[in-house]
């Protein structure tokens, strides 16, 4: 992510022209000029997700493994949406995607890395459903069986009262209810994933609420459009590994993984994280460990 250039950072542009890490492509045209394969790269690796998508074998017992799948082809559309608006230089549009992308994997992850909570994040459907069917009834007299709904008021509600957020330290407002006490930003940081935190949830955030500054930023010609691939990438990589480590093995890393991770060192040269452990070649800069290589 291009947040402070080193002025020393120099990146040869595939017509052998040298950039500056300062003036990163920022839109579509400068994208293509900068890494013509760019594109070609991204759809190689939808590629991929779509076969894994269409081939994997789930277990009937194995929930975590069809939330893999699930989330899998959520992103899949989700990266797909991205790249169509990035295509077209709608960049604050695919900051909304980021978003989605983000949290979706932000807690896959979390639930690969900790699955006794699936349960909580399985029931808490509840909660969705009921306020699903409560707008349906609102808006067009149409409900459940009387039964029925009277069951799912009553465990959305336990829910509710299990999973109350307390308030903000900071801001000292109620957290609305969710399947977890942890926050995002919480959640993002146990599962190594909080440097992307800024792009792609934050930002996106103030872009996608009635915000002052969200409104402001819509007005002026910023385009976020290297950051916003950037975070895309690193996440692509991020569900390829969860789905391979889940169905292949913790420990093992699959030429999946280590063909996606080199594919991106091919066009960021280097990564904020090591992608849990995979790299291993590295060196302090500008006061973070970066890595470079296995």
């Amino acid at each position: 992510m291009q947040l402070g250039a080193d002025k020393n950072d120099t990146r040869e542009n595939e017509n052998g022209t040298k950039q500056n890490a300062a003036s990163t492509p920022q839109t579509w045209a400068e994208l293509i000029e900068w890494r013509a394969n760019y594109p070609d790269i991204i759809h190689k690796w939808l590629q991929v997700m779509g076969r894994l998508i269409l081939r994997t074998r789930v277990r009937d017992d194995d929930e975590l493994g069809d939330l893999i799948v699930g989330c899998m082809f959520a992103s899949h559309r989700d990266i797909n949406d991205l790249m169509t608006l990035s295509h077209t230089d709608s960049h604050h549009g695919a900051q909304y995607c980021l978003r989605a992308l983000f949290e979706r994997i932000v807690t896959l992850k979390y639930l690969y890395l900790k699955p006794e909570y699936l349960e909580d994040f399985s029931a808490y459907d509840a909660v969705d459903w009921d306020q699903i069917v409560s707008g349906i009834y609102e808006n067009t007299g149409i409900s459940m069986e009387p039964e029925a709904r009277e069951s799912l008021s009553r465990r959305a509600a336990e829910l509710r009262k299990k999973n109350k957020q307390e308030k903000c330290l900071v801001c000292k407002s109620q957290r609305p209810a969710s399947w977890t006490r942890i926050d995002s930003r919480q959640m993002a940081k146990q599962v190594g994933l909080d440097h992307l935190y800024l792009m792609s949830f934050t930002i996106p955030s103030k872009l996608m609420h009635p915000t002052l500054w969200g409104t402001r930023d819509r007005l002026t010609h910023n385009t976020p459009l290297y950051n916003t691939l950037h975070c895309m990438h690193h996440l692509l990589i991020e569900i390829l590994m969860i789905h391979r480590r889940h169905f292949m093995g913790k420990q093992y890393v699959t030429p999946i993984m280590g063909n996606a991770i080199l594919d991106f060192l091919g066009v960021y040269v280097y990564s904020q994280t090591s992608f849990d452990g995979v790299l291993r070649r590295g060196q302090e800069r500008n006061g973070q460990r970066i890595y470079y290589g296995f």
